[in-house]
């Protein structure tokens, strides 16, 4: 009987374990939950702050991975003895396997910082990170402007908490927005009384004032990090397996080593650790498929980009230009941007506001409509924007 043990318990393992028992009815199946607590939504943690019950972001509850025939272990792997296929746990204990799914996500990037506040700072990750800022009341200050970061901060402003996105950039959400969306963007972040302190690197913290290195300085009882990821890749690393910045897989999610997988955060494809939810999900579930007998490719898509926050929403797919046509409303709040190619053909969109035409973009991405048939579907169809 083919045992397959999955260590993580995130998206990936998950999905790894739900894909594997699709596929075989028989095997055995272990996921190993570090956090030794059922895998979560980890995308809406930072509602948490806001008031949404804990419990609510259980993906499964027990009866599920009972009637799935999937074993649950709450605690850590220590070692892997891949001639033995042997799985050895903190508490001694130790399991065999047919085929292992390495799905250990990674952790959240969290810089050392002169002033001696350590002990008030923590990169925000995991559910647990969500305790510990509750219980450093105060103002915050919020370091990185990406999703998640723009996330924590609006829940956190809606629990009363006075909060400073600080961003080292020129404007917030990067890998989203243009400059253009950004600066729309950033006065609707404004008007939902959250500040942000643009080309901000942070220099000291002393556990009440965070200093950047232009002088700049803001009360925080608390310095969150939100910018960007570091993969768990010390199990990989012990079993000798080709490592890059992740756990180097191929298109199966095999890694170098015969009957070891990975996938997820952890793992890196053609030279990529994607470092979404999504992606986790599709990773996963190749990775739980190839353990339990297929062998079924990855075929990477590149989902779109959706965050809910700061009173509005934001979708952004697809490739961006400077040939584009805007049409924006700034006091509704709305924007809509599309970009083309040099041959006038959709490649990408951005939507401020009102994001009902998200799907109706991304099927004229793929059907590469040109910018005069755009125009007549698309920007003429927004009656209710105006060009500024």
């Amino acid at each position: 009987m083919n045992k397959i043990i999955i260590v993580g318990g995130g998206a990936a393992g998950l999905f790894a374990a739900q894909a594997a028992r699709e596929t075989d009815a028989m095997s055995t199946i272990y996921l190993v939950c570090g956090e030794k607590i059922l895998p979560y939504y980890r995308p809406r943690i930072c509602e948490v702050f806001s008031g949404l019950d804990r419990n609510k972001l259980t993906v499964h509850n027990y009866q599920w991975f009972i009637e799935n025939n999937i074993e649950i272990i709450n605690g850590r792997v220590t070692s892997v003895m891949p001639e033995e296929k042997k799985v050895l746990f903190e508490d001694g204990s130790y399991l065999f396997y047919n085929n292992l799914i390495l799905a250990c996500g990674a952790l959240g990037n969290k810089p050392e910082l002169p002033g001696g506040g350590e002990k008030n700072t923590l990169a925000l990750r995991f559910l647990s990170n969500i305790e510990r800022v509750n219980n450093l009341p105060g103002p915050l200050a919020l370091v990185g402007g990406g999703l998640l970061g723009l996330e924590a901060a609006w829940h956190l402003s809606q629990a009363g908490r006075p909060v400073i996105i600080v961003e080292r950039g020129e404007w917030l959400l990067k890998r989203q927005l243009d400059e253009e969306a950004a600066r729309f963007f950033l006065g609707l972040v404004e008007k939902a009384g959250v500040r942000v302190a643009l080309h901000g690197q942070v220099e000291n913290y002393d556990g009440q004032t965070l200093l950047l290195n232009d002088g700049r300085a803001f009360e925080a009882a608390c310095v969150i990090f939100a910018a960007g990821i570091t993969p768990q890749i010390k199990l990989g690393k012990a079993l000798g397996l080709d490592l890059g910045r992740g756990i180097v897989v191929d298109e199966f999610m095999r890694t170098s080593l015969p009957n070891i997988y990975a996938c997820g955060d952890c793992a890196e494809l053609s030279g990529q650790v994607a470092g979404l939810w999504t992606v986790a999900m599709a990773q996963g579930q190749i990775a739980g498929n190839n353990a339990a007998g297929l062998e079924i490719p990855y075929k990477p898509e590149v989902p779109p980009y959706i965050m809910r926050a700061m009173g509005s929403n934001i979708w952004s797919y697809g490739a961006q230009s400077e040939n584009s046509l805007v049409k924006k409303n700034s006091v509704a709040g709305k924007l809509l941007k599309l970009f083309f190619n040099e041959q006038d053909t959709l490649i990408g969109s951005i939507l401020i506001g009102d994001i009902s035409q998200a799907s109706e973009i991304k099927n004229a991405i793929f059907a590469a409509i040109n910018k005069e048939e755009a125009m007549r579907s698309i920007i003429s169809a927004k009656l209710n924007l105006r060009e500024e």
